[in-house]
């Protein structure tokens, strides 16, 4: 078989890719998860730290597609274009051809994709479950700053502290009627700006999951052929995610509740404009 070779190849280099990847997120998993109270709680280092590792995998990932447009599907078409000119020379069966080749080569081509989808929703869920980890961490700090005791200004009265509300707020002491401004500090603030994303993408993570691999079906559904999967069933998913991951932000911060209708409005469009009519 003329193209036994490229097959053989294709193959060991995503077994290559496989490997180096899991590899990649073990060493990650070695360092990311205590950065966080390596720096105190001090969010930056922790960001900035996942950042390079999120580059440095995505760059990895990409190297499936970049691959095969740069070497792999050349190589076929250098054979196929030899063999075409060979069939037609010889008043063969052009079509009978096609049949057998094409199949295979989108065999190929899925093989690569289906390993990029998968070590994406890997490396989504490694993130997901070291930043719900590393907020869990934060909020249980912040839930001990906002137990402590802050008192009135001008009496020193002590002062009641709304708890699952991590932004500054003006208090009247109920003893001498001075307004008071509560400053949560910045580990408390970080709860709303670092934390709660993850923990709501966490609790949402089965739905999103969900949408995802629909998603990948419906991004991979070709004109010449019957839609297995409607813009419609894909946006049924995706609201069930949208609804569960919105509400988890609520269960944390009860304040979100006012903009619910708003964001699950803005997620739908998003989706609408960018996946379904793209």
């Amino acid at each position: 078989m003329p193209y036994s070779g490229i097959l053989e190849r294709w193959d060991k280099f995503l077994l290559t890719i496989d490997n180096r990847f899991h590899e990649q997120l073990t060493q990650a998993a070695t360092v990311l998860p205590s950065l966080l109270d390596l720096q105190e709680f001090n969010t930056q280092p922790f960001g900035t730290a996942w950042q390079g590792i999120e580059s440095q995998m995505k760059e990895l990932i990409a190297k499936i597609d970049d691959t095969w447009y740069e070497k792999v599907s050349p190589a076929f078409d250098e054979i196929k274009d030899k063999e075409e000119e060979a069939i037609c020379e010889a008043d063969g069966d052009l079509e009978a051809y096609h049949a057998k080749f094409y199949p295979m080569y989108y065999a190929a081509l899925e093989k690569g994709r289906a390993l990029q989808h998968h070590l994406e929703k890997a490396l989504k869920k490694y993130q997901v479950d070291t930043f719900a980890e590393a907020a869990r961490k934060l909020t249980t700090r912040a839930s001990q700053i906002l137990a402590g005791n802050f008192c009135c200004s001008q009496c020193k009265a002590p002062l009641p502290v709304q708890q699952q509300f991590y932004r500054s707020y003006y208090q009247v002491c109920d003893y001498c009627q001075i307004v008071n401004t509560f400053e949560p500090g910045t580990i408390a603030r970080n709860v709303e700006h670092f934390a709660l994303h993850p923990l709501a993408e966490e609790a949402a993570l089965e739905e999103y999951f969900r949408y995802w691999d629909m998603e990948y079906r419906f991004r991979s559904q070709r004109d010449d052929e019957p839609q297995e999967i409607s813009g419609e069933e894909l946006m049924t998913v995706f609201k069930v995610f949208a609804e569960k991951y919105l509400k988890a932000r609520i269960s944390i911060i009860p304040d979100y509740q006012q903009q619910y209708e708003k964001d699950l409005a803005a997620k739908i469009e998003h989706v609408k404009k960018y996946v379904i009519n793209a």
